[in-house]
């Protein structure tokens, strides 16, 4: 039993780790031996019993003492028998930035700040979506550190643009700015988070309830993105799919639609180009309560003139 142990601890004890890099790196300049190094690895260990993720939680600490770390983003660590590991790393990308004051916070998809900048922030097609309106409830803010939100289906904004089939140069170049804000529900008495989307064409989007249905709310957007402003016809009136003229719906003091006698609903004001250029499109979900369920597929969409109502 002894020789068995001995011969046992002596093979899968760990000899080497090494790194393995999944992706392009621009602003990640650490070596494979910084990263090797920084994990602190039990050489001689049995590669069975020794636990991975006291190196995952070192290399994710040494951004306190080089700042250059915060762009790593260790994958897992994989053991290749007998007696070895491999690192799998990925370089984070800067996805967000947020103007804090005279700082500015470059940050990932997981809010993690990967470098700050001083100065005005400015939004183009190559760099970083600016955020606004962001909650911090972080007490201070540290490169490598992330970011707790009130908003905290931000997370789940960049996939849900993923899930769309938009990289994130595509994201880059379509959206320039994300403001938050709340949105009210009477009937239920609820406020849910809301996110202005600006798009660099100058057309902005609300998504209100961004925690439900938001891959499907963002779908929606691209399509109204691609087909709403070209539904135009030849007077330079708004139409829908059939090519009839859209108009305001008339709602009376309880916010219900005003019909005539046949249970036609009255028009309101007609909808041309020119005010359809002024105006930003909400889209939204059914109402939701304890009482009915609501599907994913249960959005629409609402035109609201900007010299009427504000975000």
């Amino acid at each position: 039993m002894t020789v068995i142990l001995i011969l046992f601890w002596t093979l899968f004890a760990l000899s080497s780790v090494s790194v393995k890099f999944h992706t392009t790196t621009k602003n990640l300049t650490l070596t494979e031996e910084e990263i090797v190094e920084a994990g602190d690895f039990s050489y001689g260990a049995c590669v069975f019993f020794d636990g991975k993720t006291k190196y995952i939680n070192r290399l994710n600490d040494k951004v306190k003492d080089n700042e250059n770390f915060a762009y790593l983003e260790v994958v897992n660590i994989e053991t290749i028998f007998p007696n070895r590991y491999v690192i799998h790393v990925a370089e984070r990308e800067e996805v967000y930035a947020y103007q804090n004051g005279e700082e500015v916070y470059i940050l990932d998809d997981d809010l993690r700040v990967l470098r700050k900048e001083n100065g005005d922030y400015l939004s183009t097609k190559s760099n970083a979506i600016e955020l606004k309106n962001l909650s911090i409830l972080n007490p201070e803010v540290k490169v490598g550190d992330f970011l707790n939100v009130e908003q905290v289906g931000l997370l789940n904004m960049y996939n849900a643009f993923l899930a769309n089939n938009r990289t994130l140069e595509e994201q880059k170049g379509f959206i320039k700015e994300i403001e938050f804000g709340e949105s009210h529900v009477d009937v239920t008495n609820r406020d849910y988070i809301s996110a202005k989307i600006v798009t660099h064409s100058g057309r902005e989007f609300v998504v209100n309830n961004i925690d439900f249905a938001l891959v499907n709310k963002i779908q929606l957007m691209f399509a109204l993105d691609s087909t709403l402003f070209n539904q135009i016809n030849e007077e330079g009136y708004l139409v829908d799919s059939e090519g009839n003229i859209v108009y305001d719906k008339v709602l009376n003091e309880n916010g219900e639609i005003v019909t005539d006698e046949n249970g036609e609903p009255l028009k309101g004001e007609v909808w041309t180009y020119e005010r359809l250029q002024n105006s930003y499109v909400v889209i939204d979900n059914f109402i939701l309560n304890d009482y009915q369920e609501t599907s994913v597929t249960d959005i629409f969409y609402n035109l609201v003139d900007k010299q009427v109502n504000k975000f």
